[in-house]
This record gives C-alpha cells, structure tokens and sequence, in this order.
C-alpha cells in the first residue's frame, strides 16, 4: 500500500522531530508534512520521566509535546502507532510497520535512542526507563515497599534513584566508576553529588562494573568485575542508550553509532537528514562522530533543520551544548563540555552550600561550565563560550 505525501517526512515524534516540523512551517514550507511515531501515544516530555514523574505519588502523566489543535493548525499529519521499518533512496520510499511506503522529497531521522538493555542469565531483559510503559513498571517498584537496586550512575540513575528516595524507597545504586558522572562534571562537582546523594540515604556500589545478573529465588545476584556478588530484591537499569538506527540497515544513509551528519544535520544522502539524540555529527577534534544526547539540543537542531529544509540553505548548528539535571530540588546546570583533562575552578559561591560556578578549560581555552543555584550565570558562561573567549576572559568576567 502507498500513501501519497512526496513532501517531507519526519521519523519520530521526539523532540526533535516535531521542533522541525515546527521549523518547516516556520520557515514557509506548505507542502505535506508526515509524522510517524512508533508509540500509540503522540509525543511527551521524556525528560519528566527520571524526575518528578517518578517522584510523584499520584497518577501524572506525561505532558504532550503538541496539542491535537498545534499539529492540526500547522497542517502536520501525526500518525500515532506508525514506525519505520525500512528506507528506500532510490525510489525515495519510507516503508512503515503497517505496510505502507510513504513517498517523500526529505526524510528527518528523528528516532531518537533505546534504553541499552541489561539482559540476565536466564535471558530476562531488566526493566529500564525510557517510555511510557517503563515509568508503569518504574512506579510498581516505587509502591512495592522493597528495596531497589539501580544499575548505572549517569543521569538517568541518579535522577531514579533521588526520584524512589523521596518516595521512601531504600536504594541502593551500582556504579561502575569511582565516581558518578565525574567524566563529565569532573571529580570536585561529581564528589559534592555523591555527598549529596548519600545525605539522603543512598547506599552506593562504586567503581565496579556489572558482569551478570542471575535470577534467584529472592530476586537477583549481580556478579560484579572485583569478584563482589551483590543481592537486590528489585532491580532498574539505566546503562546507557542506543541510537535507535536498525531500521536504516542497508538503506545507503551512513551510519556510525548514529546517523552520521555534518553541521548542518545533511547525511550523506541527498534529502536525508537526521536531528536530535540519533544523529551523529562529524567531529574532526574526537575523530569520530559523536552524538549528544540531550533535551535542548534537539528542540533546536531539530528547528534548525526543519527551517533549513523549508529555506533551501543548510545552515549549521552551531549552538552551546547545554544539560540539565534535577535531584533532590537542586537543578544542576552543564554548559560546553568538559573535555578529559580539564582544570575546574569554582569561581562563584562554593560547593559546601551546593551553590556554585564552576568553570572547565584547559591552558587558557575555556571548555564549559557548571551551575548550580546561580542561574544568572548562565547567561554570562553562554556568552563567553559562544564567543569562543578564553578562560581568562570567563575568569576575568566572574571576578568583574
């Protein structure tokens, strides 16, 4: 079966997929605009799902990315429960999971990640957070009264594991480095979150990693690298994630733990572009292309394309990478990148009181910076490294 639409075509309703949707009709494309979202229900707000979602006690759901009466206003077509299952370059074809081959000018890879999974011995895949459905089987552990075990120490485990603490729940997290998140927040800051997590009553496994998990009669065995065996009653994963690219398997579109992109979001197939946590820019600094898997990058690179599409120039994204987290009511702000080897300075307030600037850089190159509590910093940092200033200039500037 073929559906007509031979205009543009947006895999994923992410995000990023519906901000370049956005873009398009912002920028004064007209033509017909498809959405397809693998999952029943239209697009949400991921990011709630670590953070106050699981911390709520009531019923919340996720919030909509877009009303029924945007996308009917914009002419944007969503078809809910409709995945891609293959890409057609030659004949420009999008086929879907319903059959249908959808024509298309341009296609936007908009498919986002999956949760790495963390499969036991026995083959049962663990529950992790990403979805809908995952937040369900989250809040069952929240209300069950046992214990829970978290298997990762990035952002999503930290966010779950403050999340089922002020629900009451004991929690114990596994980590397999020293510290959690000390590879991007560098060791002063990841050390100040560690001590605020165990303020609060989490019990930490660090600097091991997971090799196996066994079922058992009482709920698992978590075998780790040193040799240790650790017991959990209930067990979270949240390892990491993968780009969710299998569908593009032999279409053409080059694809390196990601679809691969240059600044501008173009692959290397005329018409196809990607946007958001898939796609993978090309970066001669790391010498290999590199994703960033974050909420605000893809609201605005995907706009960035959509807008680029519909003006018929690629213009390159070029924005200050920015991170957010919430844990425990602090919200912990990450502008740039802290690069391996980094010196942090904290400039402002101090990490004892848990408000605080630290900046990151290397020489006299300022990388990035960290905020907690001192919002009105963030607009001076993102300056500066927008600007590519030194960090003497982002010393000189916090002294001023």
């Amino acid at each position: 079966m073929t559906r007509a639409n031979v205009g543009v075509v947006i895999v994923g309703a992410s995000a990023a997929g519906l901000s370049a949707a956005d873009g398009l009709r912002e920028g004064g494309y007209t033509g017909p605009l498809t959405v397809l979202d693998e999952e029943v229900e239209p697009g949400y707000d991921r990011p709630m799902l670590s953070k106050s979602l699981l911390a709520a006690e009531e019923h919340a759901v996720p919030a909509p990315l877009r009303t029924g009466e945007h996308l009917a206003d914009k002419g944007i077509d969503l078809l809910a429960g409709h995945g891609a299952m293959g890409l057609d370059i030659d004949r420009r074809l999008v086929v879907t999971n319903w059959g249908e081959a959808i024509g298309w000018r341009h296609v936007v890879v908009a498919t986002g990640v999956t949760a790495r999974p963390v499969v036991t011995a026995g083959g049962t895949a663990l529950p992790t957070l990403r979805t809908r459905a995952d937040l369900a089987t989250a809040r069952q552990l929240a209300t069950s009264g046992r214990p829970v075990t978290l298997i990762g120490g990035g952002f999503i485990g930290l966010e779950a594991a403050a999340a089922l603490r002020s629900r009451g729940v004991e929690v114990t997290l596994l980590c397999a480095t020293e510290l959690p998140l000390a590879a991007v927040l560098g060791d002063e800051v990841a050390r100040w979150l560690h001590g605020l997590h165990l303020a609060n009553g989490i019990s930490f496994g660090l600097g091991s990693a997971v090799t196996t998990v066994e079922e058992t009669s009482h709920g698992y065995g978590i075998h780790l690298a040193d040799g240790r065996t650790r017991q959990a009653t209930s067990v979270l994963a949240g390892v990491g994630t993968e780009p969710a690219t299998d569908w593009l398997i032999g279409s053409g579109v080059e694809l390196d733990h990601g679809v691969v992109t240059d600044a501008a979001g173009r692959t290397n197939v005329e018409g196809v572009w990607a946007a958001g946590d898939v796609a993978a820019l090309r970066d001669p600094l790391h010498g290999r292309p590199r994703r960033f898997e974050h909420w605000t990058h893809a609201i605005e690179q995907g706009r960035r394309v959509g807008l680029s599409i519909a003006r018929g120039e690629a213009t390159p994204y070029d924005a200050v990478p920015y991170i957010w987290t919430e844990q425990y009511g602090l919200t912990l702000h990450m502008l740039g990148e802290r690069r391996p080897g980094d010196t942090d300075i904290v400039v402002e307030g101090s990490l004892d009181t848990g408000e605080f600037v630290v900046l990151h850089g290397t020489g006299d190159e300022l990388h990035g910076a960290t905020v907690c509590g001192r919002v009105r910093a963030l607009r001076t940092y993102r300056k500066l490294l927008r600007s590519r200033a030194t960090l003497n200039d982002a010393l000189a500037a916090a002294s001023a």
